[in-house]
C-alpha cells in the first residue's frame, strides 16, 4: 500500500506528500494533484509519498543531464539562495553524505547513489521528519522511474541489487527465528 500524509502532518513536505519541496510547475508529473486541487500554493502536491519521491528523482536526474553533474551545480539548481535556501549549508551536507567534494564530478549514477542522493535532500528538506521515510520508500521510488538513461548519462537501477539490501536481511532474520524455535524444542 502506498504511504500517504496528504494534508494530515505538521512537516510541509510530508504533508504534500512532496518530500523534496519541487515548487508548483505544469509539469505533468505522475502521480501529481492537479494544480486546481492542490491546497498548496507554492508546493507540488502528490496522491502519496512515492510519487513525490519519484518526481524529486527525475528532477534532479534530468538537472544531471543539463550539466548540474557536481553536488554544487546540482544543489544549487535544485535548492538556488533566490527562494532563500542556505545554499552553502545544503550543499556541504549533501556532498557529506555522499562521501565526495562540492565539486567533484557525479560520474556513477546508479540504484545505490540514488538512494544515497535522495536520502541526502530530505534530511534538508524535511529536517528531523525525515525518518519517517524509509530506505524501502525511496527504493520504491527509484524502481518506478524506469530507464531515465539519455546518450549523454546512463543510469543504472538494478532492482535485484536494491532488493537484495532488504529482503536477504529479512530472510536471514526469520531463518535465524525459526532455527533458535526448533532449537528450544529439541
Amino acid at each position: 500500500m502506498a504511504k500517504s500524509f496528504l494534508n494530515n502532518h505538521k512537516v510541509r513536505g510530508l504533508k504534500n506528500n512532496n518530500p523534496g519541496n519541487l515548487k508548483r510547475t505544469n509539469i505533468a508529473w505522475q502521480g501529481k494533484i492537479p494544480l486546481g486541487e492542490n491546497l498548496d500554493k507554492v508546493f507540488e502536491q502528490f496522491v502519496n509519498v512515492h510519487y513525490g519521491l519519484r518526481a524529486m528523482y527525475k528532477d534532479l536526474i534530468n538537472d544531471i543531464n543539463k550539466g548540474k553533474n557536481t553536488v554544487k551545480l546540482l544543489i544549487s539548481e535544485y535548492a538556488p539562495k533566490t527562494d532563500n535556501n542556505n545554499t552553502d549549508a545544503y550543499i556541504k551536507s549533501v556532498a557529506k553524505t555522499l562521501g565526495v567534494t562540492p565539486t567533484q564530478k557525479l560520474t556513477e549514477i546508479n540504484s545505490a547513489f540514488l538512494l544515497k542522493l535522495g536520502r541526502a535532500i530530505i534530511q534538508v528538506e524535511l529536517g528531523p521528519a525525515h525518518i519517517e521515510l524509509t530506505d524501502s520508500d525511496l527504493v520504491k521510488a527509484i524502481t518506478m522511474l524506469g530507464d531515465v538513461s539519455t546518450s549523454a548519462l546512463k543510469v543504472s537501477i538494478d532492482r535485484f541489487a536494491l532488493a537484495k539490501q532488504y529482503i536477504v536481511p529479512v530472510l536471514i532474520t526469520i531463518g535465524l527465528f525459526f532455527y533458535s524455535f526448533v532449537t528450544v524444542i529439541i
